[in-house]
């Protein structure tokens, strides 16, 4: 039985290294996501105290460091431009205002017509075999 589990072992030891590597390699990417939502929202509301508590010459030079950030690197860039698009998608998605009572009359008028059209289809489909 000893060799049997050992034959066990040497075949699924690759197979577990594998899933491991995965495995941290998973948390690599979430640890990572995590922290670029923290450092953003760390300095909003470093920007935020900032414009409160702060002299303006300070704020000031905050906003320049994350101007400059974004202007020479490419990574920041298309972190923020991520960030914010999925900040603000539930907001877009609702932009501009549109009436959800009419959305849904509209899709019950939709769902009538197509219901009498099937009940027509059929209607005809039933005289078609009682006359042939």
């Amino acid at each position: 039985m000893s060799a049997h589990r050992k034959a066990v072992r040497i075949v699924t030891f690759p197979f577990r290294a594998m899933w491991f590597l995965v495995l941290v390699a998973n948390f690599l990417v979430a640890m990572t996501v995590c922290v670029v939502i923290t450092a953003f929202l760390a300095y909003g509301l470093a920007l935020t105290l900032s414009y409160i508590l702060l002299p303006t010459e300070w704020t000031r030079a905050l906003w320049q460091w994350g101007a400059n950030l974004y202007a020479h690197s490419h990574w920041f860039k298309g972190a923020t431009i991520t960030f914010f698009v999925l900040l603000l998608l539930p907001v877009l998605k609702l932009w501009p205002g549109r009436d959800l009572k009419a959305d849904t009359a509209r899709e019950r008028e939709a769902a009538r017509i197509n219901d009498d059209l099937i009940a027509a289809r059929q209607r005809t489909q039933a005289q078609a075999k009682l006359r042939g």
